[in-house]
C-alpha cells in the first residue's frame, strides 16, 4: 500500500464522519426551533381555549 493509497484510506472516512457531524448539528438546530414554535403555537391555542372553556362553564351553569 502506498502512502497515498493510506491517506485515501483514512481522509475519506473521517471528511464524511466530519460533514455528518457538521450535518447532524444544523439538523438537530432545525428540530429545536421547530419543537419551540410548536410549544409557541400550542400556547397560544391554550390562550384562546381558556376563555371559551370559561365562558362555557358559565352558560352550563345558568343553563341548569
Amino acid at each position: 500500500m502506498s502512502d497515498t493509497q493510506l491517506y485515501l484510506a483514512i481522509g475519506i472516512p473521517s471528511l464524511l464522519v466530519i460533514l455528518n457531524i457538521i450535518q447532524s448539528n444544523r439538523l438537530a438546530d432545525k428540530i429545536d426551533r421547530l419543537a419551540e414554535q410548536q410549544h409557541k403555537d400550542a400556547l397560544t391555542l391554550q390562550g384562546y381555549m381558556i376563555p371559551l372553556h370559561e365562558r362555557m362553564a358559565v352558560l352550563e351553569t345558568k343553563r341548569k
